[in-house]
This record gives structure tokens, C-alpha cells and sequence, in this order.
């Protein structure tokens, strides 16, 4: 990495920050929640974040526009303790991690979007951050970092992270539209009309590029990929919204999503090219009841379509074709015992068909699980609360599996809160695991879930009623990881299969700050270190995971004045593994301007690695060139219109 002067950050913070502009950012809005805001993850119900024994970070619609983010995974990249794994390559996934563990569960509007078959990205992640609905679509996001399980069931063991949408309540429209580097458009409306008991709010999005560029650490400079590299990206959601009283509501809805394009890499000095094409089809529907009051329930079931077609190149021509189809229904009810206790009880139904077929994986199968629930939150005192949980998961391939968690909060005052909490976690092995079947890999049926424990402390406060502060320690152990291995057969022939052959640990220590320095200067700064230790049966004891970056820090810098607003932000790793990365540290530096011409019409402008540092987020590299190399320094340009 080339090193950075002292001199060259202030100077960039500087002119980013003061004179260039970029989305405004006050200072109740930098802390993007306040401690006496409500938070429904946590306890799958409404409660306050300061009465809440866990470590939540929340971004709302505000701080979405305002910034200019083009997609969660974008929004994401700026919470602390989340990492999302982009490759930077034309059309590849992108998985999130939190707390270091990418097995996470995704929710849009408390609906479970996860994929059964997992993704093909070699990780333990379900779910591609490019299937998620427009951000334009989002009230807020919950980030609930540490284990879910108790609640939310497989899946939820580093965190969840649930999106709620917005409801129609007048009639607003938007449109935008954007260019940028290497034949880059982005294009997006949305309508939301309101008509006595119904609202209607409905989207469409279009982002696209042509190519991509890289800046080559073997060569230093900036290249651009020889073969294709495009990808295209459109979403429609359609969402309904009915009040048949004051406190019973109905919601239908519909989202789709196609993404497609090229994602090369390099890989043992040879060029690998693929060509993807995913299509979501969600339908769901959702009755609720009693919505202001202690009692409140609901009812949802949702039906999930994935197809997925794969054409690649890596010294022979493969090619995949995966189908999967989920159905689900989700049954809650919040019973209010006296003014000090909620009860929460729940059951949860999801079954899944996935067909695969091609020259690398081949089966049909389904699973299907049931699952009962209890949640317990009691306010034993004022300024003390304990909630706990309990659930009971019966999967058809994993067997029968009961977890627990329980948390303790302590309320200081109404700006600060100290809390404790430990989960048991629960995680089913994806279909791959169990039934691939191709290319010389072979699923396991006999695999047992992953299990294990996790544990969060933490404290949030407003220093001098100004300055937020939120410092936690997190750890996890988990048995049973799978893992995929090679072996050989009695003729000789090698053939991988998955095992349950791994032990885990992580631990980490997350800090953050949001600080007003004045009326028109807002600051937000993060911390995050975590340490992953894997054991499996070739290390002597836990090995350091060295695809783990083990530092990561945030700073960012936003100013208002007048027309005129800015956000210049930095992000940076360090410590990082020779043996998976060329450089041990990184910073890059993206920048955002707005000008808002008039209420209704603004103009935007943002780049991205503005200094063009060669760096990675996955790990692996081949004679000193990345094997997937992020974006090299591109810029987009755009109107937003809003009538």
C-alpha cells in the first residue's frame, strides 16, 4: 500500500468535508439512532433501544437519501461490526459479515429472505446482498449484532439484519437518475400513493455497467479486464398496504430482482470467467393485530423464487442451473401479563424444493422445518430488565435441536444503558452441503448442525449531551463447523466431500463515536477488531483464519451549509495476512456532494477510492496480483426529482 502522509488525509478531509459539499448529516441524525428510539429485532417486538440487552446499530431512510447510497450492501460497509465481502468483480455475490461470521440472517420487514442451498461465493453466507429491494424502498435497518438464534432460528448466529420498508402514508413520488465511470447508469422511481384506508407504494430500479477496472498491484497501475465484465441490475417491489381499523392492518406485496452479467478473477495465473444470470420472484402477505397494544400479533406467509443460471470458464467450460422455491408462515402474539412483563409466542413453518443441475452439481431435494418459540421480557425494576428465550427446531436433515439465550440490561438514565447477553447457536447445514453432487464433490447427509455460544457486553452513553459513545466485547465458540475437505477413495481418485471437522472462535471489541465539533461539522468514527481461530483435524490447536482482516476502522466527516452539503468518508484494514492479502493495511477514501438546487430538485456527486488503492476484501492473491481486486477510482453523476 502506498503510505499516506499526515499532511495528504487532512487536506483530503478537509476539502472533502468543508469546501467541495455532500450530504448534510446533523447531529442527531450522524448517531443514526438515539437510545430512546424503538427497536422491534432485538425482541422480535417493540421495545426501546436503552431498555434493550444487545448491541443494535440502526440507519433510517434519512441517512439513506442523504448520503446518496446506491444499495444495502453500500449502507452496510458504514455500520460498525459489519463487513460486507465484495469481490468488486462485475456480477458477484456480496455476503455480509458480522461479528466476523458471515452465517447471518437477512429479513425484509421481519420475512426470512435467506437461500436453503447457500450461496456459491465458498463461504458459509446464505443470502447476496444484490437480491435486496431498492433503498429508496427503506424506512430503516436494524443491524442486530450476535447471536439470534433463540428468536430467529438457523441462520442467525454472527447477527440479523432486518429491513423494514416504508408505508404509504400521502401521495410522493421520486425519480433519479445517474452516469458514471466505465459506462455506469442508474436509474430508479418510486410512487407511493395514499387513498383513505389504502396505500400503495411501488418501485423500479435500474443499475448498470459496462466494465470494469482494477488498479493491478503487480503492476501498479489501473487496468481494465480483458474480457467481459459488465452486470445489470433491476428490481421491482410492489407493496399494499390496507387499514381495516385503527389497530388491525393488511399488507401485500411482491418483489423481483434480475441480476446478470460477467464476474472474471484470476486464479493460479489463469483468467476464470463467469457468466450469471439470478431472478427473485417474493410474494407475501401479512395480517397484523392489536398494533397499539401490549397484545399486539401477527400472521405472514411468503412464497421465495430463485433461479440461477451459471456459464464458466476455468480451463473448461461448466455450466449450473439451480432452482429453489420457499414456502413459509410465520405466527407471533405478545401477551402482556402485568405492566412490568411481556410474553412473546411464536411458531415458525418454512419448506424448501431445490433443483440443481449441470456439470459441477446435480439434485433435487427439499427440507423443511417447524419451529415453536418463547420470549420472556421483564422489567424487574425500573432501570433493570432481563429478557430470555427459548425455541425448539425440528429439521427434516438436522434433527431436533431446543436453544436458549437470555440478557440482562441495566438503564442508567434515559442517554445510557450497560448490558449482558449470551445465545446458544443453532445452524442447519445448506442443501450443498448435504446433497451436491458433481464436479468431484460430494454432500454428506449425516452431517449434524453447527452449534455453539456467543456472548455480548457492551455501553452506550451521551457524553456531556453531546457526544455518542458505544464501546462492546463479543465472543463466540462453535462446534461442529462444516467445512468442505478432500480425500481419496480405495482406486485413488480424490473427491471432496463436507464434514463436520471444524471448531470456531471469534472474538472482538467494537467501538464507536459520534461527535457534533460544531453546528455545521459532524463526526462519526469507528473501531472494530476481531480475532477468528479455527481448529480443524490438520492444525495443531486454533489457527489464526487468515482471510480475516483483524482491524478495521471508519472515520467519517459531514458538513451542512446551506445548499451546499457534503460526507467525505475513510475506511481502512490492517493487520491483514500475507499469505491471503499483498499489503497488510489499506485506506481508501469516498466522497459525496449534494447541491440542492430547489426543495424538489437536487444534484449529486460521489466517488469512489478517490486516492485508486489497490486492495481486496476477499483474501487469495497469485504472483502478486489479487485474485479479486477491487473497483480501481470511478464517479457517478446524477439528478433526483421529487414532485
Amino acid at each position: 500500500m502506498k503510505k499516506m502522509t499526515k499532511g495528504m488525509l487532512m487536506t483530503a478531509l478537509i476539502c472533502g468535508a468543508v469546501y467541495l459539499g455532500g450530504s448534510p448529516v446533523y447531529a442527531s441524525e450522524l448517531q443514526e439512532f438515539s437510545l430512546d428510539e424503538y427497536v422491534v429485532t432485538a425482541a422480535r417486538t417493540e421495545t426501546k433501544l436503552v431498555d434493550t440487552p444487545a448491541n443494535i446499530s440502526v440507519v433510517d431512510a434519512q441517512t439513506i437519501e442523504e448520503r446518496h447510497y446506491q444499495d444495502v450492501s453500500e449502507v452496510l460497509k458504514d455500520v460498525p461490526g459489519a463487513n460486507v465481502l465484495d469481490s468488486g468483480v462485475g456480477a458477484f455475490e456480496k455476503s455480509i459479515r458480522i461479528n466476523g461470521d458471515d452465517r447471518v440472517l437477512v429479513l425484509v420487514d421481519g420475512r426470512r429472505v435467506n437461500m436453503e442451498m447457500g450461496t456459491t461465493s465458498g463461504n458459509r453466507a446464505s443470502f447476496d446482498m444484490n437480491q435486496l429491494p431498492d433503498v429508496g424502498l427503506i424506512e430503516r435497518i436494524e443491524v442486530l449484532k450476535g447471536a439470534g438464534g433463540a428468536l430467529y432460528g438457523s441462520d442467525a448466529v454472527g447477527g440479523v439484519i432486518n429491513i423494514i420498508t416504508k408505508k404509504a402514508v400521502q401521495n410522493y413520488g421520486k425519480i433519479s437518475v445517474g452516469f458514471g465511470s466505465n459506462d455506469a447508469r442508474d436509474m430508479s422511481a418510486m410512487y407511493s400513493y395514499k387513498e383513505n384506508k389504502t396505500g400503495i407504494t411501488v418501485s423500479a430500479t435500474k443499475n448498470k455497467q459496462g466494465y470494469y477496472k482494477f488498479k493491478d498491484k503487480s503492476t501498479n497501475s489501473t487496468k481494465r479486464w480483458h474480457y467481459g465484465s459488465d452486470y445489470e441490475n433491476e428490481k421491482v417491489s410492489l407493496k399494499i398496504d390496507y387499514d381495516i381499523n385503527e389497530n388491525d392492518k393488511l399488507m401485500v406485496g411482491y418483489d423481483y430482482s434480475n441480476y446478470n452479467g460477467s464476474s472474471p478473477s484470476f486464479y493460479m495465473s489463469t483468467l476464470n470467467f463467469n457468466r450469471l444470470d439470478k431472478e427473485t420472484k417474493n410474494v407475501y402477505t401479512k395480517y397484523s393485530w392489536n398494533e397499539n397494544s401490549d397484545n399486539s400479533g401477527y400472521i405472514q406467509l411468503f412464497h421465495n423464487e430463485l433461479d440461477y443460471e451459471n456459464i464458466g470458464l476455468a480451463g473448461y467450460i461448466s455450466y449450473g442451473f439451480m432452482e429453489e422455491k420457499t414456502n413459509g408462515i410465520d405466527i407471533q402474539q405478545a401477551i402482556s401479563t402485568n405492566d412490568n412483563n411481556k410474553l412473546l409466542v411464536g411458531l415458525s413453518w418454512r419448506e424448501s424444493d431445490v433443483k440443481t443441475s449441470g456439470t459441477e452439481n446435480n439434485y433435487d431435494e427439499g427440507i423443511d422445518n417447524i419451529a415453536v418459540f418463547v420470549n420472556d421480557t421483564w422489567q424487574i425494576s425500573p432501570s433493570w430488565t432481563l429478557n430470555a428465550g427459548i425455541r425448539y427446531d425440528n429439521h427434516s436433515e438436522a434433527g431436533n435441536e431446543t436453544t436458549a439465550s437470555a440478557g440482562l440490561n441495566k438503564k442508567f438514565n434515559d442517554n445510557s444503558h450497560a448490558y449482558i447477553n449470551w445465545g446458544q447457536v443453532f445452524k442447519a447445514p445448506n442443501t450443498d452441503d448435504l446433497f451436491y453432487n458433481g464436479g468431484g464433490m460430494i454432500g454428506n447427509r449425516n452431517l449434524n448442525p453447527e452449534t455453539g455460544d456467543t456472548w455480548t457486553i457492551g455501553y452506550s452513553t451521551l457524553l456531556n449531551n453531546k457526544t455518542d459513545l458505544n464501546v462492546s466485547y463479543f465472543e463466540s465458540d462453535l462446534d461442529d463447523a462444516i467445512n468442505w475437505d478432500w480425500g481419496q477413495d480405495d482406486a485413488g481418485n480424490y473427491f471432496g466431500q463436507c464434514y463436520n471437522v471444524d471448531k470456531q472462535k471469534k472474538r472482538g471489541l467494537e467501538v464507536s463515536v459520534n461527535h457534533p465539533i460544531n453546528d455545521n461539522v459532524d463526526l462519526v468514527a469507528s473501531y472494530t477488531y476481531l480475532k477468528v481461530e479455527d481448529y480443524t483435524k490438520y492444525s495443531n490447536g486454533y489457527q489464526r483464519n487468515k482471510n480475516v482482516i483483524p482491524n478495521i476502522y471508519r472515520l467519517g466527516v459531514n458538513y451542512i451549509d446551506g445548499k451546499w452539503n457534503s460526507t467525505a468518508y475513510f475506511r481502512a484494514g490492517s493487520g491483514a495476512s500475507s499469505e491471503e492479502y499483498l499489503d497488510s493495511n489499506y485506506i481508501t477514501f469516498d466522497l459525496a456532494i449534494t447541491y440542492n438546487a430547489t426543495n424538489d430538485l437536487k444534484f449529486y456527486a460521489k466517488c469512489y477510492n478517490l486516492f485508486n488503492e489497490a486492495y481486496a476484501e476477499i483474501g487469495g492473491y497469485h504472483i502478486n496480483r489479487y485474485n479479486y481486486p477491487a473497483q480501481s477510482r470511478r464517479f457517478i453523476v446524477g439528478a433526483e426529482y421529487k414532485f
